[in-house]
């Protein structure tokens, strides 16, 4: 078993290239004993987007604050807090910030 608290993990600058004032924190990972999947949250602070991607792999998310869009192949998708998305495998997709305060999502994904 493993257990932490959010805010106990450090969020850092997320790298991805494309990508502006996002930050990510892994939650849970390999190192906490996970065999799957992986747990972040994702932090994209005002005026900032995730790169438009695809990758080989589902991932589930849902939005626990702020408000911003998903941009999944041609569809916009608005995001606020309690909103549950699936984001299929190959599905070229983009996460992008709106209104005062930054968005936070936490998104599952495999190790």
């Amino acid at each position: 078993m493993y257990s932490t608290t959010v805010r106990s993990v450090a969020a850092n600058r997320f790298l991805e290239e494309g990508s502006r004032n996002v930050k990510m924190r892994q939650l849970i990972g390999r190192e906490d004993g996970a065999r799957k999947t992986a747990m972040h949250e994702l932090i994209i602070g005002k005026g900032g987007y995730s790169t438009m991607h695809r990758h080989d792999w589902d991932h589930q998310l849902v939005v626990t604050d702020g408000r911003g869009l998903a941009i999944l192949d041609r569809k916009r998708i608005p995001l606020r807090p309690g909103v549950v998305l699936l984001v299929q495998a190959n599905e070229k997709h983009q996460f992008l910030q709106r209104g005062t305060k930054p968005l936070h999502f936490l998104t599952v994904t495999p190790l």
